[in-house]
């Protein structure tokens, strides 16, 4: 983890309407060029998007971490409505093993009924939770992968349920949880139960950072920001700002087609600070 006096930029890919071949290319971009680390969005349909595909997260991040060295990646954010936590848990055991080490679990409660990325789970039928039972049931995801990660055969709750349970995970690998917030309620359960908290920048971005620095349970806590790539500023965005809120990493989104040029140009002045 960077010192408290300096911010971590990484670079977000967007997989709707790119082909596998761009991402990788545009990941290959990132990380010789300077970059952090690499987040992809988890979204099975490009329907959201207005494009005619997407890329399922794990298998692209896999792909990715077997072509990369040194920087970290993770899901931003892996829907819980979308895999059984089970099915997550090996998922992302795969990856890490891969990545040997490098990957970090993005995870957020899924769009709520009615809004334009719940479209995924109504073309497949599944019911969407609303207001607390959503936090609810976050929650217990991420108890239930504490539970897979240390060992436990059995785990009853809620919304999550398994018996018997054993040999998911690859064993001595770690299970480091970012939560996806998009407001006060999930910054304090990111602070309670995952080890960082990402936060969409928007209208209210600094009262939520605000608030998750005074909720962060330690130092090692990492609150982080994701916004989109400012293609025409040389850091690919203002950094001061954020770091004199007590932001520790920027992860920061490109949409196809990648500008690599562009992009490797702002990975060698993030190097340069």
């Amino acid at each position: 983890m960077k010192p408290l006096s300096s911010i971590s930029t990484d670079l977000v890919l967007s997989p709707f309407g790119a082909s596998a071949s761009e991402i990788l290319e545009a990941a290959k971009c990132a990380e010789e060029s300077g970059f952090d680390g690499i987040w992809m969005l988890d979204h099975f349909s490009g329907v959201i998007a207005d494009k005619k595909w997407s890329h399922e997260t794990f298998t692209i991040l896999g792909a990715i971490a077997a072509i990369t060295e040194t920087v970290k990646l993770g899901s931003l954010v892996a829907n819980m409505m979308n895999r059984s936590p089970v099915i997550l848990a090996s998922a992302f055991s795969s990856l890490q093993g891969i990545s040997e080490g490098r990957a970090t679990l993005g995870l957020g409660t899924g769009a709520p009924p009615g809004t334009l990325f719940a479209l995924e789970q109504e073309m497949v039928g599944r019911e969407l939770d609303e207001g607390k039972r959503r936090h609810r049931r976050l929650i217990e995801t991420i108890q239930s992968l504490r539970c897979i990660w240390s060992g436990e055969k059995n785990f009853e709750g809620e919304f999550i349920s398994f018996r018997n349970l054993e040999a998911v995970v690859e064993p001595n690998s770690s299970l480091p949880i970012v939560v996806g917030a998009n407001g006060l309620e999930m910054i304090q359960l990111a602070s309670e139960y995952a080890d960082g908290v990402n936060i969409r920048v928007g209208p209210s971005t600094e009262k939520m950072i605000r608030r998750a620095v005074a909720l962060a349970p330690s130092n090692e806590f990492e609150i982080s920001v994701h916004e989109n790539l400012d293609l025409s500023h040389p850091l690919g965005g203002e950094i001061d700002k954020w770091l004199e809120l007590g932001v520790r990493r920027r992860a920061c989104m490109i949409s196809t087609p990648f500008d690599l040029e562009t992009v490797s140009q702002i990975g060698a002045h993030l190097q340069k600070i």
